[in-house]
């Protein structure tokens, strides 16, 4: 990073809550800016320059969504507050909001893919329940 260009923006963590790494979608921002009109914003952390974006669920969570530029891997990371609850349901909503299915995810970290992939099960059986009728 040099420091000319750190000058015009302001540090990720100073704009956003403590967050952490919950899943990745391999999605990039621009297919996502056109899909869900989300905007990215430049910013910095202590790894890279990178643009994010702040997604507000229907119940009031709020989630980041972070692209390092030089990261060797694509995709997007889905990161929530450090101290959010009921994460995997954070998670499930946040892919209804955005129209993603179990195919668009990269990554779950462990402690949450489990009972993400269970709430996403029962929402499809409810869902062909109801279109059968």
């Amino acid at each position: 990073m040099t420091f000319a260009r750190t000058q015009n923006l302001v540090q990720l963590e100073d704009l956003v809550a403590e967050t952490v790494l919950v899943a990745m979608i391999r999605q990039e921002p621009a297919e996502i800016s056109r899909s869900n009109n989300l905007e990215f914003k430049e910013s910095y952390d202590d790894l890279d320059y990178l643009v994010f974006a702040t997604l507000v669920l229907p119940f009031g969570s709020q989630v980041s969504l972070v692209r390092h530029l030089h990261s060797p891997e694509p995709g997007i990371e889905i990161c929530v507050r450090y101290n959010q609850p009921n994460i995997p349901t954070v998670l499930a909503e946040t892919m209804n909001a955005m129209n993603l299915t179990v195919d668009d995810l990269t990554w779950v970290h462990s402690e949450y893919k489990q009972k993400l992939y269970s709430l996403i099960a029962e929402k499809s059986k409810h869902k062909d329940f109801i279109e059968r009728f």
